[in-house]
């Protein structure tokens, strides 16, 4: 028996996103503890007669002497806030009236933004990951980016709610933001645009016509619909293996992550462990009765990246501690802790981080990730930044934008010495794309130039994908190894 009292959350990151869309997810029913007083068992400290009446002072002195009027909500929840804040938890986070609804709209449908999550890390946003093919995707903004300024506005200190502010707008307006990557920052323009929460789509591969590609870029209220949906059309169109794609996968709703898990496993297998606050650990096991008896079981291998975060690790950690199934790219993100929504009233939501889930066999991954079983780098272009045709870059530049003209220059097999530094070598190479191209020659990166070298990266990056070509080559393998089982 669930109860619906309790909510847990999960996915990458606490608070608001720049698309204004919580990708740990919403109000999700868990595992019976009675009713919500659980939480202040006889292990809570109760607050004393003085604490109070300090409080109350300091809420009274405010609103008697202070220089200007001070609205009373907005002192209530002033210290709610502050009371979060001084766990030092980044994701945990008091949400008023406006920002709850916000998020449990924006779970559903669509948004208006450039299509990044992110979390706040020493106070300043840093991004979990760009949602695929968003502006924010196409502009290369990666995971651990920091957001430094939006248009002029520094961020760093501001609540969740206020960087939103400064960053969203009307479909077709640009925000200009101050990244930082590493050592480096660099600018950037995007154009905010409508972003449909689609978290689903397939094809069938170009080349052998057996294998389907499946990308899973969250997971919301539809993810498990939409998934099968996907794997039955590719069915129909011939797949008998899979590509599972779960890169720049933040997260999404823990009832998604269990029913997912549950199409790839057998009825008592270990889904995931949860160790919460003041109770007994808990096991999460497969069970179709409980999830659907939807399932896969054709050969399939996932791929998996640093984007790849909570519910997403949740189902990676599933399958290959069960069925030992291959997993491709990169160690996961690392968040493997747990929040709960509780409603304030009139005043809000509160989001806490109350448990910590553990993979099938007990392992903790938070901070660490999920390893990957076949560790394979990705296209150098991921991460570059798109080109300021405004701009000019030229001989003696040394910057993320520099790096972006060398790796697409390289790729196109021009002779460099460096990709990082606008030296000579790549002033020539530039030359050499320009005359190809039929522009002038002046080895100077800026208009006509810029546009084309953002084009050719955008080509290239649809077409080399290494992890992808390393998923092909263990699939077939794998077919060879274990005969068709569906």
């Amino acid at each position: 028996m669930k109860q619906k009292s309790k909510k847990f959350i999960f996915g990458g990151i606490i608070g608001f996103t720049l698309t204004l869309l919580i990708i740990i997810g919403v109000r999700q029913p868990i595992i019976a503890q009675g009713s919500l007083g659980w939480l202040f068992g006889n292990d809570t400290e109760s607050l004393s007669n003085e604490d109070i009446e300090a409080i109350t002072q300091v809420y009274e002195s405010i609103q008697a002497l202070y220089i200007e009027d001070v609205d009373k909500d907005a002192l209530v929840q002033g210290a709610l806030k502050g009371m979060v804040q001084a766990t030092e938890d980044p994701y945990s986070e008091f949400l008023n009236v406006d920002q709850a609804e916000e998020m449990n709209n924006d779970v559903e449908g669509s948004f208006t933004g450039i299509g990044v999550q992110f979390q706040m890390t020493n106070d300043r946003p840093t991004i979990i990951a760009p949602i695929e093919g968003t502006p924010a995707s196409e502009a290369g903004l990666m995971p651990n980016d920091i957001i430094l300024e939006a248009d002029g506005h520094e961020l760093t200190g501001l609540d969740t709610n206020e960087i939103v502010k400064y960053i969203r707008g009307e479909v077709g307006t640009t925000v200009d933001l101050v990244i930082q990557r590493g050592d480096a920052t660099f600018d950037v323009t995007i154009e905010r645009a409508e972003i449909p929460i689609i978290t689903v789509e397939g094809e069938i591969d170009p080349e052998q016509s057996d294998i389907g590609y499946v990308n899973i870029t969250q997971f919301n209220g539809t993810t498990a619909e939409e998934l099968e949906t996907v794997v039955t059309d590719l069915r129909n169109q011939g797949a008998k293996r899979f590509v599972f794609d779960l890169r720049y996968n933040p997260g999404g709703l823990l009832d998604q992550a269990l029913t997912i898990s549950n199409m790839f496993l057998e009825d008592g297998q270990n889904i995931m462990q949860m160790e919460e606050t003041g109770a007994e650990k808990v096991i999460y096991t497969a069970d179709d009765a409980e999830y659907g008896n939807f399932q896969i079981d054709e050969p399939y291998v996932f791929l998996i990246n640093v984007g790849s975060a909570s519910a997403s690790e949740i189902l990676a950690a599933a399958v290959a501690e069960n069925n030992n199934t291959p997993l491709i790219g990169q160690t996961t993100f690392g968040k493997g802790s747990v929040q709960t929504v509780i409603p304030q009233g009139d005043y809000g939501e509160l989001k806490l981080t109350i448990a910590k889930w553990l993979t099938p066999n007990g392992q903790w991954i938070h901070e660490e990730g999920v390893a990957a079983t076949e560790e394979v780098d990705a296209n150098p272009l991921e991460g570059a930044i798109l080109l300021q045709s405004d701009k000019a870059y030229q001989i003696g530049d040394s910057d993320p934008a520099v790096l972006t003209i060398g790796t697409v220059l390289d790729l196109l097999d021009y002779d460099l010495q460096s990709l990082e530094y606008y030296d000579e070598s790549m002033e020539k190479a530039v030359k050499a794309f320009q005359e190809e191209n039929e522009l002038e020659p002046t080895g100077i990166v800026t208009d006509e130039t810029a546009t084309l070298i953002n084009e050719e990266a955008r080509r290239l990056l649809e077409e080399i994908d290494p992890q992808y070509d390393h998923a092909f080559e263990i699939l077939n393998e794998i077919t060879i190894e274990h005969p068709q089982a569906a």
